[in-house]
């Protein structure tokens, strides 16, 4: 292979440039070659390596933050639940104790549509510790059971879309 890359005209052309120039000008060609390479490695390799690292780090940070608040959040949702009074029987229907539920904490309701044994709940925009109390009353004071929940987080710290909350009657 280097046989072929000997005669090939463009190897033969550049060796006769460099000879062509006098010692001097070959040491300063040499010496800008490893000042290229290093160059090179540094913007090409090193920089981008460390930069992502540094995005990686900071996202991780901002990720056990956050499950540090659910978690915080989740701890006093189970304490609100273990302190809460002892349920009544309610003559309302489930709609009806919803919206009570949802007036009492003013979250504004976008949707409720019924569906055979249960009922379907959507709020907009709502901060949610409002969602987790709701969630909470809706069990402890309307005898309400939530099967299940579709949340989703906005922009706003705090703040998060029901989707979906699947709300029966508590056996």
């Amino acid at each position: 292979m280097q046989q072929r890359l000997q005669n090939h005209s463009f190897y033969q052309q550049a060796q006769q440039r460099w000879l062509a120039l006098n010692e001097r000008e070959q040491r300063l060609l040499r010496v800008l070659t490893i000042v290229l390479g290093i160059a090179v490695l540094y913007f090409v390799i090193w920089q981008p390596s460390v930069s992502a690292l540094q995005q990686a780090n900071q996202r991780v940070a901002a990720q056990q933050q956050q499950l540090s608040w659910v978690q915080q959040t989740l701890a006093r949702y189970q304490a609100a639940k273990d302190r809460a009074p002892q349920r009544t029987r309610n003559d309302e229907s489930v709609s009806q104790r919803i919206n009570s539920a949802a007036r009492a904490l003013e979250l504004d309701i976008a949707r409720l549509q019924p569906q055979q044994d249960s009922v379907l709940v959507s709020i907009d925009d709502a901060d949610f510790k409002q969602v987790l109390e709701l969630i909470a009353q809706l069990e402890s004071r309307f005898q309400l059971q939530v099967e299940t929940a579709d949340i989703a987080k906005l922009d706003s710290p705090g703040q998060v879309r029901v989707r979906q909350l699947l709300v029966t009657e508590a056996l």
